[in-house]
């Protein structure tokens, strides 16, 4: 166990919870993080999802100490994404990762399209119909199958669904940050039974999540939901530029 590589998956973890605290993405941090200090590809995604529980959580605490949670709903996504999550983590194994990977690519480059061809998505918050809540908890149980196992893009995915269903790009935030925790819990009880975490940089790079999650939330609600929106759109661009670059097998970090 390497000292400075503690160090460096802490402060990976702080610029990684920045922005993954607001609209999702850790995983573009920690997952090659956790690679470039010798883990197996299996034992980074393990770990990383392992560091994912404490960002979750603490940026959900954020969010609920600023008032910004809905505390009921995120629950009840949240317990059906642990359920997806845990089908996931089972069963994605047995399926070629790469194509799942360009579809959610894909899906993600129509969020793009959509967020920015409507000015007020995310800004404004709208009523919400039971038929928009009832979608929204089955395309949650459908993406956590996908996101049990890496799910590059399920956080981001998750708050779109919120954001154009009517909430704010802050309230969808908060909300996906419950609905991330029950995921990675999930996800890192199936891989603690394995053995595949390390707990030792998990902690570490855990740790530097909820540090740069809860200065990152901080910042983003005093420049409100555009900032949010600008952040979001970033963040999703290059999450399709990693999973495309993964199904070319071309190797960015």
């Amino acid at each position: 166990m390497e000292p400075l590589f503690l160090v460096i998956s802490f402060l990976s973890g702080i610029f990684g919870g920045f922005y993954a605290a607001n609209v999702g993405g850790g995983a573009l941090v920690g997952f090659p993080i956790m690679v470039l200090i010798g883990l197996p590809t299996a034992n980074a995604i393990a770990t990383q999802r392992f560091a994912a529980v404490i960002l979750e959580f603490v940026s959900a605490i954020k969010f609920y100490k600023e008032g910004k949670l809905n505390l009921r709903f995120g629950l009840i996504l949240g317990i059906i994404a642990a359920v997806g999550a845990v089908i996931g983590t089972n069963i994605v194994l047995h399926v070629d990762e790469r194509y799942l990977n360009i579809i959610i690519g894909i899906l993600l480059l129509v969020v793009f399209i959509v967020l920015f061809n409507k000015d007020r998505v995310g800004i404004k918050e709208k009523n919400i119909s039971n038929k928009n809540l009832i979608q929204i908890a089955l395309f949650t149980f459908l993406l956590s199958i996908y996101g049990g196992f890496f799910g590059a893009g399920f956080g981001t995915l998750i708050m779109f669904l919120l954001v154009f269903a009517g909430f704010t790009f802050i309230k969808g935030a908060a909300i996906s940050r419950v609905v991330g925790f029950f995921m990675s819990v999930a996800s890192a009880i199936v891989f603690a039974h394995s053995g595949l975490i390390n707990y030792a940089y998990g902690l570490s790079l855990g740790l530097g999540f909820a540090l740069g999650g809860w200065v990152g939330i901080g910042v983003a609600l005093k420049k409100g939901d555009n900032y949010v929106r600008t952040l979001l759109g970033v963040i999703i661009l290059i999450s399709v530029l990693k999973l495309v670059s993964g199904f070319f097998n071309i190797k960015l970090l």
